[in-house]
């Protein structure tokens, strides 16, 4: 399992490379353990130390001009590096094109080289989830968060503008959003709690936190997700699969 210890403040890539010494990758604030902040590590080396897991790339997804790219970071890309990245999927690879997979609600990016290491910071406000892969497990709730996506995909095919407005939104927005409809779904289904009442009591406990600690970024959610509800019509064409 690659997470370090949970802590309120995230790091530089100069703090990050202290952590780093031993490790390809390293994430904090996974959904189980704790809201956030989130935050993954990488470190991105000339030479593998083939005695771990040693990332090559990271693929990643940001919002430019209301459109959702992809976007890969290597040793090759300019650093120092400070942008925002988009909700999705977060893919690190190694040069065997083995990876390790994460889903993210959004937030910011920041890399530099430190002592010959390109150490890559990703922040959220909100929870990064472990989608599987090589050196880790999925997460709970994992797979529920790549359906929502999904349907975030669907909208960003049937309704124009949508796509600007998911990119625009918030991570924690996107993060209530989620929430909201997934307590929906369970709160309807007495067989979904009873076949996950580990994931249920998770989604209800972090509903609780959120309306109490952020009613506005709760609020701006359920707006969010009545837009998808209403999206409908003729597809857009677009050019990626997020998750």
């Amino acid at each position: 399992m690659t997470t370090i210890a949970p802590t309120s403040t995230v790091l530089d890539p100069a703090s990050a490379a202290a952590v780093m010494r031993d490790f390809g990758f390293l994430a904090t604030s996974d959904l189980p353990d704790r809201p956030g902040p989130a935050s993954l590590l990488v470190a991105l080396r000339e030479v593998p130390t083939l005695h771990h897991y040693d990332p090559e790339a990271i693929q990643y997804w940001t919002n430019q001009s209301g459109r959702g790219l992809p976007r890969t970071l290597t040793r090759e890309t300019h650093v120092p590096l400070e942008t925002e990245f988009s909700w999705g999927l977060i893919r690190i690879v190694d040069r065997l094109d083995v990876t390790n997979e994460y889903l993210t609600f959004g937030g910011h990016l920041s890399a530099a080289l430190v002592d010959g290491v390109v150490i890559a910071v990703f922040s959220s406000a909100a929870p990064l989830l472990r989608r599987g892969g090589h050196s880790q497990v999925w997460d709970l709730g994992a797979d529920s968060l790549g359906a929502f996506f999904g349907r975030l995909l669907l909208a960003v095919d049937y309704g124009a503008g949508f796509e600007d407005l998911a990119g625009r939104a918030s991570p924690v927005s996107l993060f209530a959003a989620f929430l909201v409809d997934a307590m929906a779904r369970y709160r309807a289904s007495p067989r979904l709690r009873g076949e996950q009442p580990e994931l249920w009591t998770l989604l209800r406990s972090e509903e609780r936190r959120l309306m109490a600690k952020d009613p506005t970024e709760w609020a701006a959610g359920k707006v969010l997700l009545q837009r998808i509800h209403l999206v409908g019509g003729t597809p857009l064409t677009h050019d990626r699969a997020r998750t």
